[in-house]
């Protein structure tokens, strides 16, 4: 188990080399990241500055990074992106504030568009590393793949036509086409801290395992809801949406829902399994680096670590 005593935090905005650190002082954040191909979104209110920082953050700096943690423990991003909206406020006669609200890849998901001729032959692989690396023709910057993988994409479009068999145009907005590949061959794509993840619908990224336990920062009792099981945990940044983590099925409360239908009933639950592995579609962090919140919230699906092939190893690749 490692460390969660002696919380550590760190804010910084920025714009190019150009950054000011607000780490010292007093700041809550909610985050929302997801398994979706749509920006994670941060909330952040940093409280009692002084009118010429407020006033720089509002027209100055484009871009935000949080890191959270511990001191001797677990520390990292988990969140970064653009800053779109700044407002300041009063709580009270005492304390002002400085409200920000940020998204994670939402210039390369809103105006990203590309204008892309591909050969014939090319293999699904080669599709979506063109998607990707193809410059938009407007200069909005595309987005890198994730770095936590060093595979390619392995399996994509198994039992259909591995190559395009003429060649084709592709113009509009990147996205679409990104999404288009992804459905066509079992995959899932979002924006995670500025990069491109893109992981089969059945697997998982890499890397161990975080166990969700009493011990381990495990926060009362997950529940396996219709959506996925549900469970809430101390902050930790190991979490990442589709990484895995490890609840024991004994933990975990089961709630069936009835579907409602014209002949019966059926009684409905979110799978639950034994060995106890789930990927994370869903992580919601949240912080007050002088109050008691300290959280992460998570949704998440079981998934099969124990098999073999392609489809069910990670990847997410760069």
């Amino acid at each position: 188990m490692s460390n969660q005593f002696g919380r550590q935090a760190s804010l910084i905005v920025s714009t190019g080399t150009q950054g000011l650190d607000l780490s010292e002082l007093r700041f809550t954040f909610k985050t929302r990241n997801a398994d979706e191909q749509a920006p994670n979104t941060l909330y952040v209110r940093i409280y009692n500055l002084t009118d010429s920082t407020a006033k720089a953050i509002q027209n100055e700096f484009t871009t935000i990074t949080l890191q959270a943690g511990y001191e001797s423990g677990n520390y990292g991003i988990i969140f970064q992106g653009t800053i779109k909206e700044v407002r300041k406020g009063r709580e009270n006669n005492v304390n002002s504030y400085v409200e920000i609200f940020a998204a994670d890849g939402d210039e390369f998901y809103n105006f990203a568009v590309i204008s892309l001729s591909l050969a014939a032959g090319q293999t699904p692989q080669q599709v979506i590393n063109a998607i990707q690396s193809a410059p938009s023709v407007n200069g909005v910057a595309n987005l890198p793949y994730a770095t936590d993988a060093t595979g390619l994409i392995a399996g994509a479009g198994a039992g259909q036509a591995q190559a395009l068999s003429r060649g084709k145009s592709l113009f509009g907005m990147t996205r679409d086409y990104a999404r288009d590949w992804a459905q066509k061959y079992g995959y899932r794509w979002s924006m995670q801290n500025g990069q491109l993840v893109v992981v089969p619908i059945t697997g998982y990224r890499p890397g161990e395992a975080v166990v969700l336990s009493s011990t381990t920062g495990l926060i009362g009792v997950p529940e396996a809801r219709d959506d996925g099981v549900h469970a809430q945990a101390l902050l930790n940044p190991l979490i990442r949406i589709g990484g895995l983590v490890q609840i024991a099925q004994s933990d975990i409360n089961q709630i069936t829902m009835q579907q409602q239908g014209l002949q019966y009933t059926p009684a409905v639950a979110t799978v639950t399994t034994a060995a106890g592995f789930y990927k994370v579609l869903v992580a919601e962090f949240e912080g007050d680096t002088r109050g008691n919140p300290w959280y992460i919230n998570i949704t998440c699906l079981a998934v099969d670590v124990s098999a073999s092939n392609q489809n069910n190893s990670v990847q997410a690749y760069g």
